[in-house]
């Protein structure tokens, strides 16, 4: 009676645990070669009836004439099926490299059975490369590939390895099917869960790509399957393809369905308790899934995702095939360490950028009048969750302090009493002119000081990064957005002609007083690469960027004079 408590777990794989890969289908086969020589075990327990319903509602679903003549995954588990399959029809369906789908166990009963040269090239391999043993399926050369790609983005370390990430998704190209991808290259039955992670993997790195296969991942339905004649669905499947379906272009109809099925079944899995992955044990599984539909990839921010990534990472979680086994290359302490180790080292150097901005913020002396609602760190906070590379430090530190003084700026015009004093400053700054500022009063003189001594420094910094004189450019923009500061408190000014304004016209002016040259040019010209003047044309006021992008800092901005948004970005947290 030994032989209950090894059942047990997969009896009700379909409400609980999920078993073995082909489990229905391979051990009532072993049953039947026990009983065949003898050995006594419990063959009629009510649990192995059970088991034996459910291997023939398996091949019910893939009928004898299919499994000939098309890839399913019977083809998998053909050791098991040695009493239905006809040998010389099903060589066909052998895979390019001499396998049944890369499994060493169902490839032996092949050879077992037709003697097959190809068969024996395939097992004389995998016993060369492993030994005394054999895993149950081998080469996984695509999915070892994109799962180990897909790990270390997660985990934030994927700049370490840019070159390598893109030789593996050269190769993942080369061998993405008109009908998808398998776990390998040879594999000519390609299943749901790696087409969408390789799909998605290729369209983050720039490669043309085309989501409309996902239409034969459909059955007569129009339900999602990760294998035709499946019988039930998997968590990873849908998780997969949910995240595929997050980064769509405009009229991907199929990916729109493939959200809405995806997330339903997801939100199905979660109300229920039944995140529980028929091809994976993982330590975090439901989290994972949690924060992904929480916070879509248009909506995320990269070292958010790294922070909670990590916590749900499990170095040790194994994967469900034939037998259950670790794949070293996707779960891996290693991995584990590095990633803690680089997220430590890039938020002590947050830590410093902040400090350097706040000592600058602290040096300019600004009235205090003027500050009230100026938040250096929150600045600083926006673009270190966004552009987060260390490279990138001189950007991160243009972009804080030129929109510190942005902000101050917008207020002032906004809220100054005064309008000829606001004009003379306009006109100082139109001049450059020191000592014309010095006759304003002293808190708009400290700005105007503050705001010179930075944005030439900037333009200095700029100039070297360029090769060329930046600073025409920087002024340029710089006096425009004085100009239309100026006008914006002007038109203020004049009730009636507000009221008579069309919302057309006022978003129009609002765009107008957004600033986003301004507040975005210089930072760019940090960046590492040098900008073209036709590349600088795409902010001009006049072209579609600007447009776009003014119009969402405008609704932004007015959306956050009734709530606060701060990002939750904490640079003195660190992993231990």
């Amino acid at each position: 009676m030994t032989l209950i408590p090894f059942l047990n777990p997969f009896l009700n794989f379909e409400t609980e645990l999920n078993p073995t890969a082909g489990f229905e289908i391979i051990f009532p086969s072993m049953l039947n070669e026990a009983k065949n020589i003898r050995l006594a075990l419990p063959y009629d327990l009510p649990c192995i009836e059970k088991i034996h319903i459910m291997r023939e509602k398996k091949i019910k679903r893939i009928p004898l004439d299919v499994m000939h003549s098309v890839h399913t995954t019977l083809l998998y588990s053909l050791e098991a099926l040695q009493d239905v399959v006809q040998w010389d029809k099903i060589m066909k369906l052998q895979c390019g490299n001499g396998s049944f789908l890369n499994s060493p166990s169902a490839t032996a009963a092949a050879y077992m059975m037709t003697g097959d040269t190809k068969c024996l090239e395939f097992l004389t391999f995998i016993v060369n490369h492993f030994g005394d043993h054999a895993p149950c399926v081998y080469p996984i050369d695509i999915f070892d590939r994109i799962w180990m790609v897909d790990t270390i983005h997660r985990l934030g370390i994927d700049r370490h390895f840019s070159e390598e990430i893109s030789d593996v998704l050269d190769y993942v190209y080369r061998n993405n099917g008109k009908r998808g991808v398998s776990w390998g290259r040879d594999i000519t039955l390609p299943d749901i869960d790696d087409t969408c992670m390789a799909l998605r993997l290729m369209r983050m790195h720039g490669y043309p790509i085309s989501p409309d296969v996902l239409e034969l991942f459909k059955d007569d339905n129009g339900n999602f399957i990760c294998f035709p004649g499946e019988t039930h669905q998997g968590v990873s499947d849908m998780f997969n393809l949910c995240r595929l379906s997050q980064i769509s272009f405009p009229g991907e109809r199929i990916l729109r369905e493939a959200k809405a099925f995806a997330e339903d079944y997801l939100k199905s899995c979660a109300q229920h308790n039944l995140v529980e992955d028929k091809w994976s044990l993982k330590k975090s599984l439901k989290e994972e899934i949690n924060h992904v539909m929480q916070n879509p990839w248009i909506k995320s921010l990269q070292r958010l995702d790294v922070r909670e990534y990590i916590k749900h990472y499990g170095e040790n979680d194994v994967w469900m095939g034939k037998t259950v086994y670790q794949v070293s290359n996707v779960n891996n302490p290693i991995f584990m360490e590095l990633a803690k180790l680089d997220y430590n080292m890039l938020q002590s150097m947050y830590h410093k950028e902040m400090n350097f901005i706040l000592r600058w913020w602290e040096n300019c002396d600004f009235d205090e009048s003027l500050v009230s609602s100026v938040f250096p760190k929150k600045v600083y906070y926006a673009i270190a969750a966004a552009v987060y590379e260390p490279e990138y430090a001189a950007c991160r530190s243009a972009y804080a302090k030129i929109n510190c003084i942005e902000n101050i700026l917008r207020d002032l015009f906004e809220r100054h009493e005064y309008l000829h004093e606001l004009r003379l400053f306009c006109q100082a700054v139109e001049q450059w002119n020191q000592s014309l500022a010095c006759s304003l009063p002293f808190k708009l003189k400290g700005l105007f000081m503050a705001m010179h001594d930075t944005l030439n420094d900037l333009a200095i910094q700029a100039s070297n990064a360029q090769g060329r004189d930046i600073f025409p450019y920087l002024h340029d923009i710089r006096v425009k957005q004085a100009e239309a500061y100026m006008r914006n408190r002007e038109l203020r000014e004049d009730d009636k002609l507000m009221e008579s304004m069309s919302f057309e016209e006022y978003m129009e002016h609002k765009k107008e007083v957004s600033g986003v040259s301004m507040r975005v040019v210089p930072a760019m010209f940090l960046m590492g690469k040098q900008l073209q003047d036709h590349t600088l044309q795409c902010l001009d006021s006049r072209s579609k960027f600007h447009d776009k992008m003014a119009l969402f800092l405008s609704l932004l901005d007015d959306v956050t004079k009734h709530k606060v948004y701060i990002i939750s970005f904490n640079c003195d947290y660190h992993y231990k």
